[in-house]
């Protein structure tokens, strides 16, 4: 993949959310585009899901860790305190969400609450027919479409991301359509009708919503 291309495509924050595609290079010190850096934080009242698509990462999460390569996911519950390095010799690429996105409160690097570093994450692998994990604030569904077409609407104060993980599809978002392949996505504003249909034989696709009630 060229990951050059991958993190230029755009997810608009919003009070919703805040997210999109980044890279710990090979040989770097951080994810590009982060500004925080590789510090334990947690984030007071919003979740974080991370889907790592190449590499090795070494994910702390309170006192434990854990070691994700890809195809695997995590959910980051709010008050959970978390921090992720490369741990591999090759570039790591993570996709990664944040819901609600307060925006005078992005994180918190000190002053946990008690029993903070005790909590820990909910992972998962994003494979064919995996129940991936969520919660209230980001829902992730992993749909394979062999024939059929998915449409749906962003409700009043909900918003969707959608991501090709495999095959190609027809993507219509408000009065806007296109063609994307794998690795490629696209923001679902509120309250805006959407459909994906599959451009071929099949496709596979990760539809994040946010809020996920």
């Amino acid at each position: 993949m060229n990951w050059q291309m991958w993190i230029a495509q755009h997810v608009p924050a919003t009070e919703i959310q805040r997210g999109g595609a980044t890279v710990w290079p090979k040989g770097g010190h951080g994810l590009i585009g982060d500004r925080l850096g590789p510090v334990l934080h947690l984030h007071d009242d919003a979740s974080e899901i991370f889907y790592f698509r190449a590499g090795r990462c070494r994910l702390e999460i309170g006192k434990s860790e854990a070691f994700l390569g890809p195809g695997d996911f995590a959910l980051i519950p709010p008050g959970v305190p978390h921090n992720l390095w490369n741990a591999g010799e090759d570039d790591l690429l993570v996709f990664w969400i944040v819901a609600p996105n307060w925006v005078n409160n992005k994180w918190r690097t000190a002053d946990f609450t008690p029993g903070a570093m005790e909590r820990g994450a909910l992972l998962g692998s994003v494979k064919h027919g995996a129940d991936l994990p969520g919660d209230a604030n980001i829902r992730t569904r992993l749909m394979a479409l062999p024939d059929s077409t998915h449409s749906a609407r962003t409700g009043e104060g909900q918003e969707a991301i959608v991501y090709m993980v495999a095959g190609r599809a027809n993507v219509t978002v408000g009065r806007l359509a296109g063609k994307l392949g794998a690795d490629e996505f696209v923001h679902v504003p509120v309250a805006t009708p959407y459909s994906i249909a599959p451009a071929g034989s099949s496709a596979t696709v990760l539809l994040f919503q946010m809020p996920g009630a």
